[in-house]
């Protein structure tokens, strides 16, 4: 932008014209065309739209077109393509592909250029799909976390690259500024820069360093020199406690490995540093099989008190939570200038809150997110009776965080039935709900009766948590380990954590005592015990949901986003209980378990929040 308002004040032309195109594509197959007066928001200038009998279209790496707005690989097709690369039938191949909507056999060129499409039709030049890196599972490109850099009037240049240090891999950015600028300067810089990329990007692209530099590094081809950019220090933060005890320390280590974090200290919310469902399957593990200290966490115990103080009661210092939302757990760090209230997400039918953690990620820098666990998984005192008295509890909670509205709920599955009920519950008492989000949930009074098998249950369930088990050798151990047992009649806790340690395969214990765990797609590191308190509360929930005759009408109107496979009667269903004739229905094209992981989802809900977006005026957040 700083080489377009240089051209714009020399020469003082009236027309400027940007011209993009490879040699494979004989030669200038996009154009962007603007009066001399006219600017742009862009880190670079727009780099067009087609030109005469061209295509362009921006895809994903299923080759499937993009959202507006989204970044995706420039693929060019049209009149002038080139045939191929002489001599290079492999290259030729990799880079000239089917183009997947001419039913005439024409070709597309893959440019290997990272866009996306602008509100006016012209195309925008990010960086290179090469430098697209994954970081603690997530796709991440390198270009777009520089363009956004770059937007801001300080930074002359930028680049961004992955360091992998002994903590795990981690974004560095570098920074040139046009002038030098004292330390103090430079931090406070950082420290705002730091401050606008959390606004503009998800957690798990944010740059866990950045340093300013007088200069990149360069190779004589003038490229950048990542051998010479120098090693990442560490960072200051203002809220970091260091371990203060032994056990803290080993904790903090594993933490560190798990997440793939720089530093972690002992007051620091483990669910607000990335961690999901599986990553905490990983760390109890680890825990469990530390050879310097024995630890007896179990799962619920890290849902209660997320960080290292409140484990090993070190959190005498911390600001405790209100009595009674023990069950809330922060998903992502709190968003202190936040000014439409937090995003409260219900827990489905296993009771955990951990398939929320993507729309958390999305939504970091713009909302809170909070999710409402089950308590009967966090609690084995605890014994809900319906979904009504649920709701009613769940009401008091989060009105114990967020006073007064409008309120923003989302629910996926059961959770869904459960936000429908707590929103009644806040409309009965005068309460705005402002968005309410509906994930392919359940309709209580659509199930159609059925015996209440156990048996069938667990198999689902061993399938889902045990892959490769198979329902013949469930039964096969339930007939062994519990004679005597009516046909009917659900075991114990304990038999069924004896049933599942049995299942077990040898090797994924074993796995799971190393230093690699057992794998992204294993629940086995969770251990039986907790994985059968899991199965008892989730059979606790199915017959709570059976019970349920129905919702209320509401005045909030909901977005539901559902299968693409569900029939029509489920929606005519769900809009009739809660008297809403034009009920706002997105389709997916993804399976129940998926659907709340989707981006379309998630950018969906972000964008429907965006709409209903309004500065609370009474509600005071607490803790």
């Amino acid at each position: 932008k700083a080489s377009y308002d240089l051209i714009r004040q020399t020469l003082r032309p009236r027309i400027l014209i940007n011209g993009y195109g490879p040699t494979e594509t004989v030669v200038t197959p996009l154009i962007w065309k603007t009066e001399a007066s006219n600017s742009f928001d862009c880190a670079y200038a727009p780099i067009g739209r087609p030109v005469g009998e061209r295509t362009a279209y921006v895809l994903d790496v299923d080759m499937q077109p993009v959202l507006m707005g989204i970044a995706g690989e420039l693929y060019i097709g049209g009149y002038g393509l080139a045939r191929g690369y002489l001599g290079r039938a492999g290259l030729t191949a990799e880079r000239f592909v089917a183009d997947p909507f001419d039913d005439g056999g024409g070709r597309l060129y893959r440019t290997g250029d990272l866009v996306r499409w602008l509100n006016d039709g012209n195309i925008e030049y990010i960086g290179r799909v090469d430098h697209q890196v994954k970081i603690r599972g997530f796709r991440i490109e390198l270009g777009e976390i520089e363009a956004c850099i770059r937007e801001v009037t300080e930074i002359a240049d930028t680049a961004v690259v992955v360091h992998a240090g002994t903590a795990g891999s981690q974004l560095v950015a570098y920074v040139v500024l046009p002038v030098p600028i004292t330390d103090a300067q430079s931090r406070t810089l950082t420290a705002q820069l730091k401050r606008d990329l959390g606004k503009r990007l998800p957690e798990y692209m944010l740059p866990a360093h950045i340093i300013t530099l007088a200069s990149l590094p360069r190779l004589p081809s003038g490229k950048l020199d990542r051998h010479a950019l120098p090693e990442p220090g560490a960072i200051a933060v203002d809220t970091y406690r260091a371990p203060s005890t032994r056990q803290a320390s080993l904790l903090a280590g594993i933490w560190r490995e798990v997440l793939g974090v720089e530093r972690v200290g002992e007051t620091d919310n483990f669910f607000a540093l990335g961690g999901d469902s599986l990553s905490s399957l990983k760390v109890m593990a680890r825990m469990r099989n530390l050879p310097e200290a024995k630890f007896d966490f179990k799962l619920r115990d890290l849902m209660q008190r997320p960080t290292i103080a409140g484990l090993l009661g070190l959190d005498t210092l911390d600001i405790q939570a209100p009595e009674g939302t023990q069950a809330l757990l922060a998903l992502n760090l709190p968003c202190k200038e936040e000014q439409s209230g937090p995003v409260f997400c219900i827990h489905a039918g296993l009771g955990t809150v951990f398939d929320y953690q993507p729309l958390a990620r999305q939504l970091q820098g713009q909302r809170t997110v909070y999710g409402l666990q089950c308590r009967m998984l966090a609690d084995p005192a605890h014994r809900d009776t319906s979904l009504d008295q649920m709701a009613a509890d769940y009401c008091r909670m989060l009105r114990r965080i967020q006073p007064e509205g409008p309120y923003h709920l989302l629910g996926w599955s059961l959770g869904g039935t459960l936000a429908a009920m707590i929103a009644a519950f806040l409309e009965a008492d005068a309460q705005t709900v402002a968005f309410l989000g509906l994930v392919d949930s359940f309709i209580p009074g659509t199930e159609q009766p059925q015996p209440d098998d156990w048996r069938s249950d667990f198999a689902d369930f061993v399938s889902v948590v045990i892959p490769g088990a198979k329902p013949a050798d469930v039964m096969r151990h339930d007939s062994s380990d519990n004679e005597g047992t009516a046909e009917s009649e659900q075991p114990s806790e304990p038999a069924i954590a004896n049933l599942l340690e049995q299942l077990i395969p040898a090797k994924q214990i074993q796995a799971g005592a190393g230093e690699g765990g057992t794998g992204a797609d294993s629940y086995a590191d969770v251990g039986a015990e907790e994985l059968a308190r899991v199965f008892i509360v989730a059979r606790r929930l199915k017959a709570l949901s059976l019970q349920a005759s129905g919702l209320s009408p509401l005045q909030a109107q909901a977005t539901c986003w559902r299968m693409a496979t569900r029939p029509p009667s489920d929606r005519r269903a769900l809009a009739l209980q809660i008297d809403q004739d034009k009920l706002h229905s997105i389709e997916l094209d993804a399976d129940h378990f998926a659907i709340v992981r989707t981006e379309s989802l998630l950018l969906g809900v972000e964008s429907a929040l965006a709409a209903v977006s309004a500065p609370i005026t009474k509600a005071e957040e607490v803790g």
